[in-house]
């Protein structure tokens, strides 16, 4: 009976060994971790990182086995899916949620690939350092105010300054290993975000020619976003500015877009509701 209690009592131990015992933070709840979108249009940033040599669907889970039950397309229901978003227009995204598809993937995939083999990874880091410290900060800063979140922008203001100081103009994210009294999620304001705190509605679902999944509220804020300081004159040097660093970093996007849509049932809706769920989180944090 003795030997029993000790044998049980170490599998107790042994089955209930602390998740972190190494003492670090989970990855959702860093500091630095950005509050990546699955998905986002082109010209979103996204921070969510993946080794070049990385696949992270090179093992697909069982669950996801043609002959699983968990999948029946005969109970699919698309007015009982996660997310009841309006879309009118839905000729109009399908059109060019296919031609965005073949654009990402059998086009800009391939391009990337090229483009790493001759640019090296700390040029594509500088690259997208500069435009973040230089480009993005002040427009996260500019949203941050309107949105009343007054200690992220402080956040921003800081993190700019320090990269800038000791960044080497900002070509070294100096910033990101730095622990601030205020947690630093790494969440992203845009204009999108600001109309929507203020009460805007999103308007129908739509997806743009290039850039992808948005909505009207958002389109307009694309817009407008790029007329806020800095911009550069005349205006469309800011989209081919942005464009490019979002093409510089299009591998990480595209293996966000790949793990929606690769495994959905229906991949536009998938798309749609997982971008409807992306942007009512961000507007409610």
């Amino acid at each position: 009976m003795r030997n029993c209690f000790w044998l049980i009592l170490a599998l107790l131990i042994v089955n209930t060994q602390p998740a972190y015992a190494d003492g670090e933070i989970p990855l959702a709840m860093s500091n630095d971790t950005f509050l990546s979108p699955p998905v986002t249009s082109l010209l979103y940033s996204s921070s969510t990182l993946v080794a070049d040599n990385d696949d992270p669907f090179s093992d697909e889970p069982e669950f996801f086995d043609d002959s699983s039950d968990y999948f029946d397309d005969s109970e699919y229901d698309e007015e009982n899916s996660a997310v009841a978003v309006t879309d009118p227009l839905e000729g109009w995204n399908r059109m060019w949620f296919s031609i965005n598809d073949w654009l990402y993937i059998d086009v800009g995939k391939p391009a990337h690939a090229a483009y790493r083999i001759v640019v090296p990874t700390f040029a594509r880091e500088t690259l997208d350092n500069v435009v973040i410290n230089w480009f993005g900060m002040p427009r996260r800063f500019i949203n941050a105010i309107l949105q009343a979140k007054f200690a992220l922008a402080g956040i921003e203001f800081s993190r700019f300054v320090v990269n800038t100081a000791f960044g080497f103009g900002g070509m070294i994210d100096i910033a990101k290993d730095l622990k601030p009294v205020i947690p630093h999620t790494g969440e992203k304001e845009d204009l999108g975000q600001t109309f929507g705190t203020w009460g805007i509605p999103a308007g129908p679902y739509l997806v743009l020619p290039f850039f992808g999944a948005s909505n009207f509220r958002d389109t307009a804020g694309l817009v407008g976003g790029a007329f806020l300081p800095p911009s550069l004159d005349p205006v469309y040097l800011n989209y081919a500015l942005f464009a490019g660093a979002q093409f510089n970093t299009l591998d990480k996007r595209i293996t966000v877009y790949e793990d929606i849509v690769g495994t959905a049932i229906e991949p536009y809706i998938a798309l749609r509701n997982a971008y409807s769920q992306l942007r009512t989180a961000q507007i409610e944090n």
